[in-house]
């Protein structure tokens, strides 16, 4: 019993870990996104949880995979460096893995968003999920509400171990 009391608060602990580093890490440049298409796939899969950090146009090399705000759409997109543009200073061609044929428009330094760090497979899902105000309403207040019980239970318990001491003039 201890044991699975133990694992269900690492649990809480790892998922309130992980809600406040997606709430906090936007305050610091870095942004955490789902992947929405498969136009990075095998790489970047749908539904994979992707976390971009700020980085200076120099450091940005062909092969690395950027996000950025597309001249096009607007919508902020992952995808592969194919070349850079030595016409315009620090400008880019991107690619997505899955597409035969780069994207149509150069990626201008001023639309980088950043490089991407790492990805988890599948997480993506449960991040689109918590940045909804629902999902952050039971991120951090039903895990919340469970220690508060769990702590009331204990309180609980104690008093009715000194009720029963009382009784029986038990002396500790």
């Amino acid at each position: 019993m201890k044991v699975v009391r133990y694992a269900g608060l690492c649990l809480m602990v790892i998922f309130l870990s992980v809600a406040l580093f997606i709430f906090l890490a936007p305050r610091f440049g870095w942004r955490i996104d789902a992947v929405l298409s498969g136009s990075m796939e095998p790489k970047l899969s749908v539904g994979s949880l992707v976390v971009t950090r700020p980085v200076t146009a120099q450091e940005i090399l062909p092969g690395d995979i950027i996000t950025f705000r597309s001249p096009v759409s607007g919508k902020i997109t992952s995808h592969r460096v194919a070349t850079l543009v030595q016409t315009a200073p620090y400008s880019f061609r991107t690619e997505g893995d899955a597409n035969e044929d780069m994207d149509p428009f150069i990626v201008p330094v001023t639309n980088v968003i950043g490089k991407v760090t790492f990805h988890i497979s599948y997480l993506g899902y449960v991040i689109q999920f918590v940045k909804t105000r629902w999902g952050m309403l039971l991120t951090l207040f039903v895990p919340g509400l469970i220690i508060i019980a769990m702590e009331i239970r204990n309180i609980w318990r104690e008093l009715s171990i000194v009720e029963t001491e009382k009784k029986y003039r038990i002396v500790r």
